[in-house]
Formats: C-alpha cells, sequence, structure tokens
C-alpha cells in the first residue's frame, strides 16, 4: 500500500472509488472524470485570494495499491464564516473502503498534521460551504450511510457540530388544499444548471408578500439524467403572523404541483438536524427520512 499525493494521473481510479463509495448515499449520482476534475483543480495551487473565499493550501492524500485507490482525503484551509477571523482547517472529503480503516487512519494522521502546520485550533468535516457540489442535494453535511466513516471521525476526537435531516417523495402526486387565509400566488420560473428549471412560489395576502418556497432541480447538483427528475424545496418560509393557518402547507404543494406540470417526478427537502417542528410538519405531508447528514468538528491542542 503505497500513500501518495493526488496528481491527473490518478484521476480514472479516484473517479472510479468516489463512485463505488457513494454508491448507495441518497441523492448521489455517478460523476464523470471531467466533473471529478473540476473540484481538484486547485489542489497543490500556489495563488490564494482570500477575499474571493474558498479553500486555500488544499492537498488530496490517497492510499493506493495496485492502481486501485483504497482511501483518500481532501483538506484545505479557510474562514469558517465571513464574521471569523481566524483560519481553521476543512476536511473537504474522506472515504475508505471498508475494511481498510488502518489506510484511512493514517491519512487522516497526515491530514491532521498538514493542517496543524498553518497553527489553525480547529478542523471541520463535511461543511456544508466546503464540499463536492455533487455529493448530495444542498445544505447536506456527511451521510450516515457512509457509518464507518462517521465512526473514523469520531474515534478520532471528532464531535458532531451541525446536521441536516433528508426526506423524500417518490412519484409525488397532490392536490393542494386552500389556506383558511385567502391568499393570491405568483409563480416564477428560472433555468439554472439543471435540466428543468427552478421554481419560486410566493404568497401575498393583500399585495404583501408573506411566503415563500423556493425549490430547485436536481441537476443543479448533478448532470446525471436521473437527477434532472428530482426537486429539492431548499427554502419553505411563512411570516410569523400567518403561521399556523394551513399557509405552509398551501405553499409547498402548489409549488410541487405546478413542477410535477412540467416534469419532476420526485420531491426532496431537508431541515436542520434539531428542527422537530419542520420535520413533524414534512413527514406528515408525504414525506419520508432517507438520509441524516452531520458536519463534524474537531478543537485541537493550541502549539
Amino acid at each position: 500500500m503505497d500513500i501518495i499525493q493526488y496528481t491527473p494521473d490518478i484521476l480514472t481510479p479516484l473517479t472510479e472509488f468516489y463512485n463505488r463509495l457513494t454508491a448507495e448515499v441518497p441523492f448521489c449520482y455517478p460523476v464523470t472524470q471531467k466533473e471529478f476534475a473540476l473540484v481538484m483543480q486547485n489542489v497543490d495551487a500556489d495563488e490564494y485570494n482570500r477575499s474571493e473565499g474558498g479553500l486555500f493550501g488544499e492537498k488530496v492524500y490517497v492510499a493506493i495499491f495496485d492502481d486501485n485507490v483504497k482511501a483518500f482525503i481532501h483538506i484545505g484551509i479557510s474562514l469558517k464564516s465571513e464574521n471569523e477571523e481566524e483560519d481553521v482547517g476543512f476536511i473537504k472529503f474522506l472515504g475508505y473502503e471498508r475494511g481498510e480503516r488502518s489506510d484511512a487512519q493514517t491519512l487522516l494522521g497526515k491530514a491532521e498534521e498538514y493542517l496543524k502546520s498553518y497553527n489553525v485550533t480547529r478542523i471541520f468535516a463535511f461543511s456544508e460551504n466546503d464540499r463536492y457540489r455533487f455529493f448530495h442535494f444542498e445544505h447536506a453535511y456527511l451521510s450516515t450511510t457512509l457509518d464507518h466513516i462517521h465512526a473514523l471521525l469520531g474515534f478520532n476526537g471528532y464531535q458532531r457540530s451541525d446536521g441536516e435531516v433528508f426526506l423524500d417523495w417518490k412519484d409525488y402526486t397532490v392536490i393542494p388544499n386552500p389556506s383558511r387565509i385567502p391568499m393570491t400566488l405568483s409563480v416564477d420560473w428560472k433555468q439554472g444548471e439543471g435540466q428543468r428549471p427552478n421554481c419560486t412560489v410566493k404568497a401575498y395576502k393583500d399585495n404583501e408578500e408573506v411566503g415563500e418556497c423556493w425549490s430547485v432541480c436536481g441537476g443543479e447538483f448533478s448532470s446525471h439524467p436521473d437527477a434532472q427528475d428530482w426537486l429539492h424545496t431548499v427554502w419553505l418560509g411563512i411570516e410569523n403572523d400567518f403561521q399556523g393557518q394551513g399557509l405552509g402547507k398551501f405553499l409547498l404543494q402548489s409549488t410541487l404541483q405546478e413542477m410535477h406540470k412540467i416534469g419532476y417526478r420526485h420531491a426532496a427537502i431537508s431541515t436542520d438536524w434539531e428542527n422537530y417542528r419542520a420535520l413533524l410538519f414534512y413527514s406528515n405531508c408525504g414525506y419520508k427520512i432517507v438520509d441524516w447528514t452531520y458536519e463534524y468538528e474537531k478543537v485541537l491542542s493550541k502549539p
């Protein structure tokens, strides 16, 4: 077994490994080498402009045997948020074959030593804002489908710091139930990365906006044909004074109906891991939980 740094000549086995690893992860679809090359384009890049955001100092360590990838880790350094001044380390992705724990442990150790050389005091793994675009839908962290990766992080002192639960509704059909308050709706379509357009539906009471439902095509995250039939509702919000009167359900159902008309067949939605009110609402609208995802954080001892 060799531990090497990523170079373009191992793009093929690395892409094949990623596709095998994520085959059972909800909302993950096979990626092409071209797509995978895009997430590797800044590895070992020398220039970094903090004002533009993103990671710097990106490294990818790979465990490989007989030209077959057994594990890899993708890391970098950046700000956690615009309001913070301290750089932190990020594990953009970590994957290993079940049974290859020792190789993954070696890679994680190398990654931590490298990040420590930048004097970071915290490392975040699978952060929402620094992950592969095609890994899952928006707001996702590390899927519990990859339980062996969760176990490795936990064993090494990483703690869950955030989370998002995902629900889906395959082959959905819906007829909107009007809210108890008369409303008018506007429907706005906008073409994005997917084959079908994204949709924003707004609710108005006396010409004042009181609610919004924003849904995007699964093609925003994957070019795979199967992803194009999925819509992902990324935001549903109702003004406080109008909650509890059926408007949220009416707005969501109206969005699903409009998007079904143009060819969408499956629906996904997500919420914060601790937002049981939203989870209760979605699970009683027709959605079922398919995945829990988590971000991890490790606080390092200062040098």
